[in-house]
């Protein structure tokens, strides 16, 4: 496989971890958070305290380091073999920024997610500060991983048309 080869097969491994993330980030903006509103403080920690703090400590990350890194990897691959077809160099240098973004975002949310460690059921200011911080955070995170995933879609189109011509 040539070097201009990986272009597609990085971007495709982005988009689905990127789409992942994305539906996720959906579900929770639009299903979960809504219900912990109605639940309460003590229901969201302990649900995050097992989920996010539980495996999802390992998998989130895993899904957007490697998202990001697959897509920056494209974006310098494309870049350096001749931006072709020059109609993909929008969405695919795009697609690379917008993760790059979200990555800020994720770290700025992370200590009020750990802070649940350590902040007991009773303390409701604390727990509404945590919620609060992560969830703020974590809709500016959605909102670029979601505009990543649609921009990593486009960028397939643009490259597959590519391909299409080339067979």
């Amino acid at each position: 496989m040539s070097k201009g080869g990986w272009v597609l097969p990085l971007v495709i491994f982005a988009a689905i971890a990127d789409g992942l993330l994305a539906g996720g980030n959906i579900d929770r903006l639009l299903v979960a958070t809504p219900a912990w509103i109605d639940v309460g403080l003590n229901g969201w920690a302990d649900f995050s305290r097992n989920a996010d703090l539980g495996n999802g400590i390992l998998v989130y990350p895993a899904m957007a380091l490697g998202g990001t890194l697959a897509v920056v990897l494209a974006a310098a691959v494309f870049l350096l073999k001749g931006r072709t077809p020059q109609r993909a160099t929008l969405p695919v240098v795009l697609s690379a920024t917008l993760m790059l973004v979200a990555l800020p975002f994720s770290l700025k949310a992370t200590p009020y997610m750990l802070s649940l460690h350590s902040i007991s059921d009773g303390d409701f200011d604390a727990l509404g500060r945590a919620f609060a911080g992560a969830h703020y955070w974590g809709r500016l995170q959605s909102i670029a991983h979601l505009a990543a995933f649609g921009t990593e879609l486009w960028a397939i189109v643009a490259l597959a048309r590519r391909a299409d011509t080339e067979a």
